[in-house]
C-alpha cells in the first residue's frame, strides 16, 4: 500500500520542497505565531487563506461561480429555478423545498480520515456550497492538525449560523452523525450545532436507480445521470493517506486533489437535487424513462400522497411489460385499499396468466370473490390458480414457500365446506 501510495504521488507530481520546513512556533508570542504558518504562499496561490481562533487557525478556501456554469447537464440557474417551482406545489414530498429559500439550502459534505463512525475518525475537511443572488458560492474549511479542531469548528459554525437546510449523499446515516461526534469534544468552546432539516440525496438515488445502475456511488450517478464525468479525480479511498503524509510533510501539494474531489462533491449535490426535484414535479413531461416514473408514483405513495400516485399508476398501467404490470399491481392494491372491489378485481384479474403476478394477483382475485362477492367457486379457482404457480412458489425459501402453501391449501378446504 505504501508503495502504492508512493506512485500515486509521483503521477500527482507531488514532491517535498526542501527549501520549507516546519518551524516550531514559539509558546509565548501569538503575533509571531500566525506568521509561521507552514507553505503559507502555496496555500495563497492555491487561493485558501489561514483563518485564526484565538492561538488555533483553519485553512479556508472559497470560491464563486456564475449561475450559467455548467457542471454536467445543468447550470446552476435550475437550482433556483426547482425551488421556486416547490413554492407551486400542492403535495408534499421527503424533498420539497416549500417554504424555504434557495438561499438556506447548504449543499454539505465531508472528508474524513475513515468510514467508521467511532470516535477515532477525523473530520479533516468541512464544506458546502451556497446560493447567493447572483452567483453559487463553495466553501471549504480544512484541518491542518488534529490540534486545530476547535478552529475549524468555530469558523464553519459561525459561517453558517442559523441556515437550516442539509442537502447531502448519505449525510443521515455519516457525514452529519460524524460532526455531532466530534462537535462533543469541542462543544464548550465553539458554537451549539444548528438543527438542521436534512434532504439525503443517496435515499432518493437508490430508490430512483438502484435497479438501472450498477452501483448508486455518486460519481456512478454524475456520469449515467447528471452527465458529469470526473478527470482526474482523487479517489476517495486516497484522502486519508494523502492527509496522513500532509500531516507529516504539511505541503498543501498533498491535499490539493481532495480539494478540488470535495468542491465536485457539493457541486454535483446541486445539479442533482435539481434533477430529482424536476423528476417529481414533472414526472408528467420530464424527460423520465417508464421505471423512473413508477418509482415517483410509490415514492408518492409511500408518504400518503394517493391522488397523484393512482393517477401516475393508471397512465403506466398494462400487461406485456414488467413496469406496465407492476403499475398494475399497484394500481388494483390502491383500489382495493379504496375498497372499489369491483375494479380492483379487473385489475387484479388481468394480470393472472403473466409470468409475475399470476400468483399474487389470484390470490387477491380469491380473497374478493369469498369475502366481498361470495362467490365461493370463483374464489376456489383463483386459488387453484395461485396453487398452480410453481415457477413463482419456488423462488422463495423453503420456510416462506411451505407458508403460502399451507394457507392456500386452508382457503380452499374452508371455501370448499362454505360451498357444501
Amino acid at each position: 500500500m505504501k508503495n502504492k501510495l508512493q506512485r500515486m504521488k509521483q503521477h500527482m507530481g507531488i514532491e517535498k520542497k526542501k527549501e520549507e520546513t516546519f518551524i516550531q512556533r514559539p509558546p509565548t508570542c501569538k503575533t509571531e505565531e500566525k506568521k509561521l504558518i507552514p507553505f503559507e504562499n502555496d496555500w495563497r496561490l492555491f487561493q485558501t487563506t489561514p483563518t485564526w481562533f484565538e492561538d488555533q487557525y483553519t485553512m479556508i478556501r472559497e470560491q464563486h461561480y456564475p449561475l450559467d456554469h455548467q457542471h454536467g447537464k445543468y447550470d446552476f440557474s435550475m437550482t433556483k429555478e426547482v425551488v421556486k417551482r416547490w413554492q407551486e406545489h400542492t403535495f408534499s414530498h421527503p424533498l420539497s423545498a416549500k417554504d424555504r429559500e434557495v438561499e438556506e439550502l447548504l449543499f454539505f459534505d465531508t472528508e474524513t480520515t475513515g468510514l467508521s463512525s467511532g470516535v477515532g475518525n477525523t473530520i479533516f475537511m468541512l464544506g458546502y456550497a451556497y446560493f447567493k443572488e447572483d452567483y453559487v458560492g463553495v466553501k471549504q474549511y480544512f484541518l491542518p492538525g488534529p490540534e486545530s479542531e476547535v478552529a475549524l469548528y468555530h469558523h464553519f459554525l459561525s459561517d453558517v449560523g442559523t441556515l437550516g437546510n442539509l442537502v447531502t449523499y448519505n449525510g443521515k446515516a455519516f457525514d452529519w452523525p460524524q460532526v455531532k461526534t466530534r462537535h462533543t469534544f469541542v462543544r464548550d468552546q465553539v458554537p451549539k450545532l444548528p438543527k438542521f432539516g436534512h434532504f439525503d440525496l443517496l435515499h432518493a438515488s437508490r430508490r430512483m436507480w438502484k435497479d438501472l445502475l450498477p452501483s448508486c456511488k455518486l460519481a456512478v450517478v454524475e456520469k449515467e445521470i447528471l452527465g458529469f464525468e470526473r478527470i482526474e479525480d482523487t479517489p476517495s479511498y486516497m484522502a486519508p493517506m494523502l492527509y496522513f503524509d500532509f500531516l507529516q510533510d504539511p505541503t498543501p501539494e498533498y491535499v490539493k486533489g481532495i480539494f478540488q474531489h470535495h468542491e465536485w462533491d457539493v457541486l454535483s449535490l446541486m445539479t442533482l437535487y435539481s434533477h430529482l426535484s424536476s423528476m417529481i414535479l414533472k414526472w408528467d413531461s420530464f424527460s423520465l424513462n417508464n421505471k423512473e416514473k413508477y418509482e415517483v408514483a410509490r415514492w408518492y405513495e409511500a408518504i400518503g400522497e394517493k391522488e397523484i400516485s393512482m393517477a401516475q399508476y393508471e397512465l403506466l398501467k398494462g400487461v406485456g411489460s414488467s413496469v406496465a404490470e407492476a403499475s398494475m399491481f399497484a394500481y388494483a392494491t390502491c383500489l382495493k385499499k379504496e375498497k372499489n372491489w369491483e375494479k380492483a378485481l379487473e385489475s387484479f384479474s388481468s394480470l393472472v396468466g403473466t409470468k409475475k403476478y399470476t400468483y399474487l394477483a389470484a390470490v387477491e382475485c380469491s380473497k374478493i370473490h369469498e369475502h366481498q362477492i361470495k362467490d365461493y367457486e370463483k374464489a376456489i379457482y383463483y386459488s387453484k390458480l395461485a396453487l398452480a404457480d410453481e415457477e413463482y412458489l419456488v423462488n422463495h425459501q423453503k420456510v416462506k414457500q411451505e407458508k403460502m402453501l399451507n394457507d392456500l391449501h386452508v382457503r380452499i378446504k374452508r371455501l370448499e365446506k362454505k360451498i357444501s
